[in-house]
């Protein structure tokens, strides 16, 4: 009899191992995995909403004499201070664009992060490069009922730590943030 159970104890273990080696392991990788995803994700949310703020409040504010930076480089240099949990060459794009309140991608202006910074006339601001130049700064209707609204749309490369079979390597995700031009300050509603 007492040779019969330690029989049952040995497949037991067998069983255990099993179940840890294929249901338990790969569970605990799929939620560091998603962990990480989730941690960079929301990192770039708020970047976009901060740069979309940021942007929002700068209106048509355009460089010249005494003013240094327009919007476009204030919200770029927003959305890029918010990027904390975002390795530096996982932004792919930003865009500044003009939106509704549904938030579809009219007019647009595209940047992308410079690799080539020894090339200093296609810098527009710090290590940004403008690719495209679709709504100019000067066109943002920013007083009356009608003013624009601005959408803020960041495009990044995320990798997978492990890389395995149901995540693969990598996948580009993006997100936007709308916000409606506010009027510059002492400018009526």
């Amino acid at each position: 009899m007492r040779r019969c159970w330690s029989r049952d104890r040995g497949a037991a273990a067998v069983e255990t191992a099993f179940l840890v080696t294929f249901v338990l392991v790969p569970l605990v990788v799929g939620a560091v995995e998603f962990g990480f995803g989730f941690n960079e994700w929301l990192s770039v949310k708020a970047a976009t909403r901060e740069g979309a703020r940021v942007g929002a409040s700068a209106g048509d504010l355009v460089s010249g004499p005494g003013v240094p930076k327009d919007a476009d480089c204030l919200s770029l240099e927003a959305t890029a201070g918010a990027l904390q949990a975002v390795p530096g060459d996982a932004v792919v794009e930003v865009w500044i664009f003009e939106s509704d309140t549904s938030g579809s991608v009219g007019n647009r202006n595209r940047f992308r992060p410079s690799v080539d910074t020894d090339d200093p006339g296609a810098l527009f601001c710090g290590t940004w490069v403008q690719i495209e130049n679709g709504w100019p700064i000067a066109s943002r209707v920013n007083t009356g009922v009608n003013r624009d609204y601005l959408g803020l749309r960041v495009r990044f490369d995320h990798s997978w730590v492990t890389g395995l079979p149901p995540f693969g390597s990598m996948v580009q995700w993006r997100e936007d943030t709308v916000m409606r031009v506010e009027p510059a300050p002492g400018f009526g509603p």
